[in-house]
């Protein structure tokens, strides 16, 4: 993933992807799991691995949960 931001963060992987941030849970070598197999690949892997992302890079598949931002005011 070239033009993004890898944060090294010593607790866990977070990537921030135009202007969004998320925790990478696992990467997966995209020749391991046979997506062609099902319609709904990526339904079944984000269900089964509990992310909501899913991104395809250097032919890796990239399982991630969006970091959601939180507009606040201080008090």
């Amino acid at each position: 993933m070239k033009d993004n931001i890898w944060i090294n963060n010593p607790f866990s992987r977070i990537i921030k992807i135009q202007d969004r941030m998320f925790k990478v849970n696992r990467i997966l070598p995209e020749h391991q799991i046979n997506i062609n197999l099902y319609e709904d690949w990526a339904s079944i892997l984000k269900e089964y691995y509990y992310v909501d992302t899913i991104f395809r890079a250097d032919g890796q598949l990239w399982l991630c949960n969006e970091i959601k931002f939180i507009n606040y005011e201080e008090i």
